[in-house]
């Protein structure tokens, strides 16, 4: 390998000049920028200020556009303010409807606020809408976890859900947390009547009268009791009339005194008597749904006193009609829509609507019983027979004689029919159906 060494020099290359164009700039140059230097340095209090805001200025600059492209546009924010007091005068009016709306709407912005959660709760059981009222009512106990009543309204969701356990425990720790709620103490008696502790429900309810004797809840409760567990109808209406004369707005108040004025009515065994309760009663139920027009409660009530009580099928099939349009996945109103509309001898439509009562979860004799009659007076006996057969089982269970025995007279017609071999038992021959002539 051979290595090259650089030539110093060319035969054909000049000399450079000792003084080139460079260094005479470096040395015409490097005095100014001296001098000047030292003048900024002497002078850095004066020209400090105006240099950090050009800087500051360009950085806010940048910050600025990055802000923009990347971040939202804001929305602004709705002031509750106006729609509380809204829902807050309807409230007072027992325009609960009304409220459920406007507190719908404003409980998102108010999440700490446990009355407007305690009032939506309330108010969505008093429409029937119990799992969503159970829904609010959690949230009311997270707004506040220390509020008594939150856990109190909890407790009546629960046991609307027939989850009675939980609702007693609910109650009772409102009471840990304020002994003498008598809101609290009522539905704790309320959830001992549903899990079937009638004694326990009983005291309960006194102590809740003792603890307020102006409270509605504890009032209305109290007839409750008087009239499901001792039956004592007169000590009911009294406890129900109280109830509603403290809070006449209140529409499940105004429904348990109206189905009491009827029931008196019946058993007084007086047609002047009740003539002038079911007037009465009538009249209570439709003031309530002149501000509350969807109120499935009052509406069922409605439409089943025109059918038990005045036979007026039209007008039963309106006020249930009205109720199933409000609440679709009511068993109830589904289950007398139809009832109704087999008295109208339509029982395509009752069918559909005893059916739907059915795919809902009942477990009441009457409704299986009214299907499976419907579906026979069709000629549908293979589809009635089962609805027949459970409704008769329910109704033994529940000891209901009048079904036992209508719906085996219908399950031995359909059997006929259809060619099978009857398995329900016939009524044993009298002597005298047996002796001879």
């Amino acid at each position: 390998m051979y290595l090259k060494t650089p030539k110093r020099y060319s035969k054909n290359q000049q000399r450079r000049s000792p003084l080139s164009l460079r260094w005479l700039w470096l040395w015409v140059l490097t005095p100014i920028v001296v001098v000047v230097g030292i003048q900024l340095y002497k002078r850095r209090e004066e020209f400090a200020p105006p240099v950090q805001e050009a800087i500051s200025n360009a950085i806010q600059s940048v910050q600025s556009g990055v802000s923009t492209v990347v971040a939202p546009t804001a929305t602004a924010t709705e002031n509750p303010s106006a729609k509380l007091n809204s829902a807050e005068n309807d409230w007072r009016e027992g325009r609960i409807e009304a409220a459920v709306t406007s507190y719908s709407v404003i409980v998102s912005a108010l999440p700490n606020d446990v009355t407007v959660h305690n009032r939506l709760a309330f108010g969505l059981m008093m429409e029937g809408r119990d799992q969503e009222a159970l829904a609010a009512s959690e949230s009311a106990v997270t707004a506040n976890p220390f509020s008594s009543d939150a856990w109190a309204f909890r407790a009546l969701a629960l046991d609307k859900n027939s989850r009675t356990g939980e609702a007693i425990a609910s109650a009772l720790r409102a009471l840990e947390l304020d002994g003498n709620n008598a809101r609290a103490m009522a539905f704790l008696a309320l959830a001992y009547y549903s899990d079937g502790e009638f004694p326990l429900a009983k005291s309960t309810s006194e102590r809740a009268v003792e603890l307020d004797s102006g409270s509605f809840e504890a009032l209305n409760v109290r007839g409750v009791i008087a009239q499901s567990v001792d039956y004592d109808r007169e000590t009911a209406q009294k406890y129900y009339q109280q109830a509603y004369d403290i809070a006449p707005k209140i529409p499940y108040l105004a429904v348990d005194l109206a189905n009491i004025l009827y029931t008196l009515g019946v058993s007084s065994g007086d047609t002047a008597t009740l003539n002038k309760n079911m007037d009465d009663a009538i009249s209570i139920l439709s003031d309530v749904i002149t501000v509350n027009p969807k109120n499935g409660l009052a509406l069922f009530a409605l439409g089943t006193l025109y059918f038990r009580g005045e036979g007026n099928f039209s007008q039963a099939a309106e006020m249930l009609s009205r109720c199933v349009d409000s609440n679709p996945d009511s068993i109830d109103c589904n289950a007398y829509l139809g009832r109704v509309q087999s008295s109208l001898d339509d029982n395509e439509s009752a069918i559909k609507h005893l059916q739907k009562a059915v795919d809902l979860g009942t477990q009441f004799p009457y409704y299986f019983f009214w299907l499976g009659r419907s579906q026979k007076a069709l000629g549908l006996c293979t589809q009635a027979l089962p609805n027949l057969h459970q409704g008769r089982d329910l109704a033994v269970t529940d000891e209901i004689p009048d079904v036992v025995s209508a719906a085996d007279d219908l399950i031995r017609e359909c059997e006929a029919a259809t060619g099978i071999i009857s398995s329900t038992p016939v009524p044993d021959a009298t002597a005298e159906a047996t002796a001879s002539p």
